[in-house]
Formats: C-alpha cells, sequence, structure tokens
C-alpha cells in the first residue's frame, strides 16, 4: 500500500497510506500490550485520532471522506465494545475487514491517479 501510494505522486494518498500503516503498528501493540477496557479505549483513541485527520484532509477533496466515515462509525464502536465487552472474536473479526477494506481504497485510488496520469501524458517521441 506505502509504495504504490507514493507511486501515484499524490501527497495526500501518500499521507493516507502512512496514517493507515502507523495505526495498524499502534493496534498491533494494543493487541499485545492492552486488554479488555483498556484496549477499546486505546482503539478509540486511535479510531477519533484517524477521524480527525482525515476530515481536515477532506476539505475541498472527496478522497478522504470514505475514510473520516470509517473511523467515524469506529471510535463509538470501541466505546459501545468496551462498555458491553463485546467477545474479542467479532470485534477482531469486524476490525480486520475495515482495515482490509481502508487498504483496499487506498491502493485502488492511487492505481486509478497512475493510471490517469499515466494515460494523460503525452507520448514520447522518437527521432
Amino acid at each position: 500500500m506505502l509504495f504504490i501510494a507514493y507511486k501515484s505522486r499524490s501527497p495526500q494518498l501518500a499521507a493516507a497510506a502512512r496514517l493507515l500503516a502507523l495505526s495498524w503498528a499502534a493496534a498491533l501493540q494494543f493487541w499485545i500490550v492492552l486488554d479488555g477496557a483498556e484496549r477499546n479505549l486505546a482503539y478509540f483513541a486511535v479510531d477519533a485520532a484517524l477521524a480527525y485527520a482525515f476530515f481536515e484532509m477532506s476539505r475541498g477533496r472527496w478522497f478522504p471522506v470514505p475514510l473520516f466515515f470509517l473511523h467515524a462509525a469506529l471510535a463509538p464502536y470501541h466505546l459501545w465494545a468496551g462498555f458491553t465487552g463485546s467477545d474479542i472474536f467479532w470485534m477482531a473479526l469486524f476490525l480486520n475487514r475495515s482495515f482490509e477494506l481502508e487498504v483496499t481504497y487506498v491502493i485502488a485510488c492511487s492505481l486509478y491517479r497512475i493510471y490517469t496520469l499515466r494515460a494523460v501524458r503525452p507520448p514520447e517521441r522518437r527521432s
């Protein structure tokens, strides 16, 4: 994801890819170190920060809007899971699928940008 986002030459796609990679690393550490409600509160903090970052990135651009809405929905989910003591299996399953959806979205946007940049570039002349 990071390589393709950088290859697209879009600062916004590269920033989103970095944010998602850092959030994945933090979430993995929280999964290992924390337990129960502390883990859910840590996930809430990460998703709230990502929602804010994608909200700020979305001013005048459409690319980060789905990422904002996803993290804005995940933040209350973590609070709910922390208060109700939701089963860890379902939480992990839901979070893994949402992360895979995000990665797929960033990769697809990056590939689309690469495609459009190559389609717009004039053909090279050989002398």
